[in-house]
């Protein structure tokens, strides 16, 4: 597997605002309106918009757990954090779906390896997962890397299962901008 994004996942993203902390989810649910659902999001509270405008709705003064859901590729939506805690990974998962998520504090330097559940159950370490391995076996990992390039791996990784590596398209696309209750 030696697919690899046109530019830089962790430049794209500091880019938009997402510098110092990002958390991520890649959910393998195609209707970014089921995530919205399963999350018991008011549908009459989401909000169509780009990314930059969802990022324009942030505040960091706010407790509320706001996220932007937007289609990935086929099968996949993604869910950007904006503000609070992510949702469950497990619970997104049930009825058979994968969720794999990853978070990154670059105030710390720590970048938290992806976080893979199916079907409701969560597994900490997703690199003991052989079903996934040939999206990784080809890049370097020797301990040394920063957590800028650290995080550049896992989204590569998480673009390779997925089938879609975050790009300007994605970043322009149109979300789903929800508060979770």
């Amino acid at each position: 597997m030696n697919a690899f994004p046109v530019e830089s996942q962790q430049r794209l993203l500091a880019e938009h605002g997402f510098a110092h902390w990002f958390g991520g989810q890649w959910v393998s649910i195609d209707d970014g309106k089921e995530v919205a659902r399963r999350l018991h999001v008011e549908a009459e509270t989401i909000v169509t918009c780009d990314l930059r405008t969802a990022v324009r709705s942030y505040s960091p003064a706010s407790e509320a757990r706001r996220i932007w859901i937007s289609p990935l590729a086929a099968g996949w939506s993604h869910i950007l954090g904006l503000g609070g805690s992510m949702p469950s990974a497990e619970m997104l998962s049930t009825g058979g779906r994968r969720v794999f998520e990853i978070h990154f504090f670059g105030e710390t330097g720590e970048v938290e390896p992806p976080f893979y559940a199916f079907d409701g159950t969560g597994s900490v370490d997703f690199f003991s997962e052989e079903e996934y391995s040939a999206h990784w076996e080809d890049l370097e990992y020797d301990g040394t890397l920063s957590p800028a390039e650290e995080l550049e791996q896992y989204l590569i990784i998480m673009g390779r299962i997925a089938g879609r590596f975050l790009d300007r398209a994605w970043v322009s696309s149109q979300g789903l901008l929800c508060t979770i209750p």
